[in-house]
């Protein structure tokens, strides 16, 4: 039975610590997540035009062009900050 423990104990030693992203993988997140935060911004500056382009377009047309910018939006901003976490954790002084 003591063997079995020392075999478990020794395999997570040995487990590799996580691998870094390459490099490009890192940049398009980069410039992603700066792309979400202008999105961001320009459609929190334009939230009053929703009723007036409503009226022009059509009440669905302009709720799925707003659903769908926020969540790609969304989803970049926080793709972004979940690679600013990474990093701090990682403590990585490059770049």
């Amino acid at each position: 039975m003591t063997h079995a423990v020392e075999h478990r104990g020794a395999h997570r030693a040995a487990e590799p610590a996580q691998p870094k992203p390459p490099k490009h993988t890192e940049t398009r997140t980069w410039v992603l997540f700066a792309l979400g935060c202008v999105l961001l911004v320009l459609i929190a500056a334009n939230l009053t035009h929703l009723s007036e382009w409503a009226v022009r377009w059509g009440q669905i047309p302009v709720f799925l062009a707003f659903f769908l910018l926020m969540s790609l939006a969304g989803r970049w901003f926080w793709a972004g900050c979940d690679a600013i976490i990474g990093r701090l954790r990682r403590g990585d002084g490059e770049g």
